[in-house]
């Protein structure tokens, strides 16, 4: 086994195109060098900018404690994950949801080359914290640490690098620490809340929209939305501690460590919706085909259903044969029907073309009516997924039109 860093806040994408990026550099395990503080030291909370690869997008956040009496300066990194040298049981492993992530601390030094090696901003806050609530802090990051507690059961929205800090930073606090959400406290959907970080990849937004279920799609409050390194930065500064009797604000200091610009907007936006209108435009090319020359044209068909059967056998995949709550109810298997398959293999044989006609048949009404109300439905679709489903209830309608002239 070898122990890579990553920013764990988009592996999402990695169970998503089922690609992973190993991480940064090998460490072992390291320890520490005190369990006590002095007055001099300081917690504070990094914030590391969206890089422009996969394995970055969403950012990621550490914790960082610094004391010049004992010349400490840890950071604590809840985005470690041990990687299996089999690739096929890793991927297999992770796409399950059964990979265990952990957390590893290690010099400072160590944390900025990494993120100046990518050209990724360092944000600093530094928390305004008496002696007490400092020394609590550093007991439950060491607490944290022990093998038996280190390991967690990652999940993209609800336990993340993230999360993980703002629940120590809650539970250490306690009573000492309030939150001042906004009224209302509403911040869209989770999938509101990523579609920003993903302006540069739009493929990756598309793969998003088509894997992940109703649960992206519920509504976040901010708590929720600290999922997300940036939230999570915004909620610290308008949060309080009580210090000697009195509410003072959480952030004593913001500080830039690495200033680097973020990268501007630079891709294509509409690679994803051309290609389901190409496709749409293509069906109905074919169709048109069909229709002058009495033909079925079944190759298009074969293919086109195909893909989008496997497309729902994946959806089903991600739903029942994994842990990641986040793809569970995935609507779009409305459109892209896992039975889809079935109807694939049997146009290819002769003798089974009465039951893809059948098929077609009911399937008709079964798209249109998805066509009709699927801007009512809880989940929210890609816009470049709708005229996929159109070119499909398109070749329903053909095979419906087509099996009625050749009864006739």
């Amino acid at each position: 086994m070898t122990r890579g860093f990553v920013d764990h806040g988009n592996c999402i994408w990695r169970w998503v195109t089922l690609l992973f990026f190993v991480g940064l550099a090998t460490t072992t395990q390291a320890q520490p060098p005190v369990d006590t503080l002095s007055g001099q030291a300081t917690v504070s909370v990094l914030t590391c900018a969206p890089g422009s690869e996969l394995y970055s997008l969403f950012g990621h956040s550490a914790l960082r404690i610094q004391d010049p009496a004992s010349q400490l300066d840890w950071v604590w990194n809840y985005g470690v994950f041990e990687f299996d040298e089999d690739p096929v049981r890793f991927v297999t492993k992770f796409a399950r949801g059964h990979l265990k992530y952990y957390v590893l601390s290690y010099d400072y030094p160590r944390f900025e080359a990494e993120y100046l090696h990518d050209k990724r901003a360092i944000q600093e806050q530094v928390l305004n914290l008496n002696d007490a609530q400092k020394e609590r802090m550093l007991a439950a990051l060491l607490e944290n640490e022990r093998p038996e507690n280190r390991y967690y059961q990652y999940d993209f929205f609800f336990d993340n690098c993230s999360t993980r800090e703002r629940d120590l930073i809650a539970k250490a606090l306690g009573d000492d620490l309030r939150f001042h959400p906004p009224t209302p406290d509403d911040y869209g959907s989770y999938r509101d809340l990523i579609d920003p970080y993903l302006r540069n990849d739009v493929w990756a937004d598309f793969g998003i929209d088509l894997l992940l279920g109703l649960p992206t799609d519920k509504v976040a409050d901010q708590k929720g939305a600290t999922f997300l390194p940036d939230e999570l930065l915004k909620a610290l500064n308008g949060a309080e501690v009580k210090l000697d009797g009195q509410w003072r604000p959480l952030v004593k200091q913001q500080v830039t460590l690495l200033d680097i610009p973020r990268s501007q907007v630079t891709a294509f936006q509409y690679g994803p919706h051309l290609l389901g209108w190409g496709i749409f435009a293509l069906a109905g090319l074919i169709t048109f085909l069909g229709f002058k020359s009495r033909r079925p044209l079944r190759g298009f068909d074969i293919v086109f259903f195909l893909v989008l059967g496997l497309l729902g056998t994946l959806m089903i995949l991600f739903w029942a044969g994994t842990d990641h709550r986040a793809t569970y109810q995935n609507l779009n298997m409305l459109w892209a029907l896992p039975t889809h398959l079935i109807l694939a293999f049997t146009l290819l044989i002769r003798k089974t073309r009465p039951f893809a006609r059948r098929y077609a048949n009911g399937m008709v009404f079964w798209m249109i009516t998805f066509l009709g109300v699927c801007w009512l439905l809880p989940q929210a679709f890609h816009a470049g997924a709708i005229p996929i489903a159109m070119a499909a209830t398109l070749r329903l309608v053909w095979m419906w039109y087509i099996g009625k002239v050749k009864a006739a």
